[in-house]
Parts: C-alpha cells; structure tokens; sequence
C-alpha cells in the first residue's frame, strides 16, 4: 500500500509543486482531487481484496469499535491483556500512558479531522492537510515504538531534572473540591504544608465554550480502562454551543471555580488563566470572582492538529484580588 501510494502521490501530488500550482489556480483543487481519489481507490480495493483485509468491525457500539478498524481494534486488545499481566505497579503506569497515547493517534479518521472527530475512515482519502492521498493507520505498531521510545526519554530527562517538591494531581469538580481534605487522602505531608502556607497561584487553560467535546476527546481511555466519564460535570460542554445562554453558563461555571479557589490562595495571590476570549467574558468573570486583570500577555499558537494554519493567537489573562 505504502509503495503504491508513494508512486501515486510523486505522479499526481509531488510536493511542493501540487500546492504551488493550487494556489496560483493551475490546478483546481475541488475538481482533480475527487477525480484522483476515486482512481486510487480503485488501487486501494484491489490490495484489500488481495490480502482479504477487514477493516471494519461487526459492531459499532462504543468508541473504541466506531473509531478504530479491526486490526488496530485487534492490536489494542491484545496489548492491554499483556498489560494487565505486569505486576510492578509503577510499570504498568508507565505502560498505560504509552498504550494511551498511542490508541489516541491511531483513530480511523482523516489528518485534517484528529482534532474534532467526524466519521470514522476505512479506505484511502485526499487529505487537504498534507495535500496528497493518504490512509487509515491499519497497524498501531509505528506509534506504539515511537511513544515508548518518546516516554523512557522523557522520564531520563525529569529523572535529571526533578527537585525535592511535591507534584499531585486531584480529580474533582474545581466549583467546590475541597483542595486541603483532597490532598490530604493523597499526600497529607504535603497537605500540612499547603494548609499552612496556602497557594500562591493558577496557571490554567479552562476549557473553552461549546468549542470542544473533552469527553469525547478521551472516549477510548474511558472504553479501554474503564474510568467513570462526568460529562454532565463539564463548564461550557460542546452541545450546549455558544450562545447566550450558553455563555452566561460558562461564566458562572468558572466564576464559581475561581471563587472555590480563593479559600485556598494566599493573600498576594497570582492566576494565570489561557483563554480564546472571542466574547468578551473574562472581565465579567473577573468582576463576579472579585477580582481584576491586571495584564492581557497575547500567546500565538503556532502547532495545532487540525488542518487550519492561519494565525490565530489566544489570550493569558492575570488576575489579582480586587
């Protein structure tokens, strides 16, 4: 397939020749690339009859049967019974993140959908990301050995890199989690030193409203593993959309985490907090928390997953008390 697909795309998609005779209207980009899509595949369904491929699965009932093709499917559940069998606990950790991480980057959909999800893809397509046939990943082998060798490194280089400090993460509604009694079921040394000198400050990136399905982001960790989903718990949930009601939701919702937050902060407390603020509704929140921006930092983001490479920049806001 891959040879195929190389010879192909040198033949009809050389690069970077397709894209420059694209833009200047040499080629019309909506017209010859369903022509020579539909002529690949063609190819494509010659090889999957040769070598009796199956890519779709019999039921579709969960995340993981929609959005992966049956070997993928196949490769995942095999590699999770192995992992179930590593005894050593820290191990087995380090295993789960890398099987996550890859399952994650091996969904059936097109490189210019990763970010948000449309139809599962089982045969080969134009992609306008890369401007060239592509297709699905058949096979979770490439990005397994690429993030295990990516996660030993990593641990390596935070093995050299550590200081004496404590790191933890809690799970829980930040409207009204109590952070000293979470804190102290997981570590209660460091919760003593919390309750005495309290928290200096946020950085944080609050999910943004009715932009993105978190949950659904996620749905393979919560199929494969088991975890319990909150999707009713999420601020400014994808299908509730952007409009007023909607925003008026979003900010109270963080209102409420903000003020939560403050029975933990010191007094000269700093918080960081990201956001695409494209209607205006940080200095609202701001205002119902009791606070103010002293600082707009603007934040170009330059690697995004989607196919959309326009400049596009958000928003750091620090806020103090009022």
């Amino acid at each position: 397939m891959l040879e195929e697909l190389n010879v192909y795309n040198k033949k009809y998609f050389p690069s970077p020749e397709f894209k420059i005779k694209v833009r200047n209207g040499e080629i019309i980009e909506k017209t010859y690339t369903p022509e020579k899509e539909k002529e690949f595949l063609e190819i494509f369904q010659k090889l999957k009859n040769k070598y009796n491929l199956k890519l779709k699965q019999d039921k579709q009932t969960n995340f993981l049967e929609k959005w992966y093709l049956e070997p993928v499917k196949n490769e995942i559940d095999f590699t999770f019974e192995q992992l179930k069998k590593v005894e050593n606990l820290t191990t087995k950790k380090i295993i789960t993140i890398i099987l996550s991480r890859t399952i994650r980057s091996c969904r059936a959909t097109t490189h210019a959908d990763l970010a948000t999800l449309k139809e599962p893809v089982t045969t080969t397509y134009y992609c306008r990301k890369h401007g060239k046939i592509c297709k699905p990943l058949f096979s979770i082998f490439s990005w397994w050995e690429r993030y295990s060798k990516d996660t030993v490194k990593r641990l390596y280089e935070f093995e050299k890199l550590r200081t004496n400090t404590y790191q933890v993460c809690l799970q829980g509604d930040a409207r009204n989690i109590n952070i000293f009694s979470a804190l102290e079921k997981k570590n209660p040394k460091f919760a003593q030193l919390v309750k005495k000198q309290k928290i200096k400050g946020i950085f944080s990136s609050p999910p943004y409203v009715g932009l993105i399905d978190y949950h659904e982001q996620h749905a393979y960790a919560y199929d494969l593993f088991g975890f319990k989903r909150n999707d009713e718990l999420e601020i400014g949930p994808l299908f509730k959309g952007q409009g007023r009601e909607a925003r008026e939701s979003y900010i109270e919702g963080i209102a409420k985490v903000l003020n939560n937050s403050k029975k933990f902060l010191q007094d000269d407390y700093d918080i960081f907090l990201v956001a695409n603020d494209k209607y205006g509704m940080y200095p609202t929140i701001a205002e119902k928390s009791g606070m103010k921006i002293v600082n707009r930092y603007k934040r170009p983001v330059l690697n995004r997953t989607e196919k959309n490479k326009s400049a596009y920049a958000e928003i750091i806001f620090h806020l103090k008390e009022k």
